[in-house]
């Protein structure tokens, strides 16, 4: 559609797979950042369960037990149900629990868990009071989650609007071409014409660009 519509053939839309490769990688980034929401909701909702645990006076290495069993009855065998099963693992084989949430941490690069690894960590180090810090942090990080979520309801609208005004200038074009060929014919076969088109093209693939950026809010 956009070799027709800018240049007139369907041939012509071979000059646009130049940008086929950042297409992917704005895809893909877009999917990585719905599996990382998934996964840091699982993720706040087992340091939850932790947390209640260790209030109920279950040691640190248990109260991740108790919330890897959580996890897996709310969400089933998810990525973050995995990432806890695999930790209680490594705890069964005395491994530190600060080094193994640093580990899942860097398994799943997500902000979160690194920052709840890292308050853990010095948690332990400094024997201060465990069972408030870690529900201190479930609290934050829920209420971090919910302003996002809120954000995101907020301009949902308006994210469905991007999408529908991305696709209005190839549409327009494309109605011009059926409707009123002779109107805009000059545009297509000469090189003026192929220069101007190319330069709306460029601008049009920016504005798309740009108009994502606006709406990617997050805190």
């Amino acid at each position: 559609m956009m070799g027709l519509a800018f240049y007139g053939k369907i041939a012509a839309g071979i000059v646009f797979l130049a940008y086929l490769p950042f297409f992917c990688k704005r895809n893909f980034k877009i999917l990585r950042e719905k599996e990382k929401l998934v996964i840091r909701e699982e993720f706040i909702d087992a340091i939850t369960a932790m947390s209640f645990s260790l209030q109920a006076g279950y040691s640190a290495e248990n109260s991740l037990e108790f919330a890897a069993e959580e996890a897996g009855r709310l969400h089933g065998n998810t990525i973050m149900t995995k990432e806890l099963r695999r930790s209680v693992g490594k705890i069964k084989r005395n491994e530190p629990t600060g080094r193994v949430f640093t580990e899942m941490a860097e398994r799943l690069d997500i902000e979160e868990i690194r920052d709840f690894a890292e308050i853990f960590n010095c948690a332990r180090k400094s024997g201060g009071n465990l069972v408030g810090v870690i529900r201190k942090t479930s609290e934050q990080m829920k209420e971090k989650q919910e302003i996002n979520t809120e954000i995101n309801t907020l301009i949902s609208g308006k994210k469905l609007e991007q999408k529908i005004l991305c696709a209005m200038p190839v549409l327009i074009v494309m109605y011009l071409k059926v409707g009123a060929e002779s109107f805009i014919a000059p545009m297509y076969g000469n090189p003026l014409g192929i220069i101007c088109m190319s330069f709306c093209a460029a601008v049009y693939i920016g504005a798309i660009t740009w108009s994502e950026k606006i709406t990617d809010i997050s805190i």
